[in-house]
């Protein structure tokens, strides 16, 4: 069986409370102090709840939590990534 190792790759991530602030600053609708819809990287988000948003993907629409990093991929794709996955296999450069 052949073994491979994933190319390095440099990507883009957010927290929750950071994707938040973008959207109040970037256009989203607030409501009740929480951005309700707005343009994140070209793709339409849409306010969940105030702990969950809906993020569209290549894989379909998927949540978006305050346990999940969101990641903008390197064809700009979005998608939400579980911080303890995150974290094993990203590092800050």
């Amino acid at each position: 069986m052949t073994k491979y190792r994933k190319k390095p790759v440099v990507i883009e991530a957010v927290t929750f409370e950071e994707f938040i602030e973008y959207g109040k600053q970037n256009g989203g609708n607030i409501v009740n102090g929480m951005p309700w819809s707005f343009e994140y990287n070209g793709h339409l988000v849409t306010h969940e709840n105030d702990e969950c948003y809906l993020i569209p993907t290549l894989e379909g629409t998927m949540r978006f939590t305050t346990e999940d990093m969101l990641i903008t991929g390197v064809n700009g794709e979005i998608y939400p990534c579980k911080k303890d996955i995150f974290e094993k296999t990203y590092e800050v450069i």
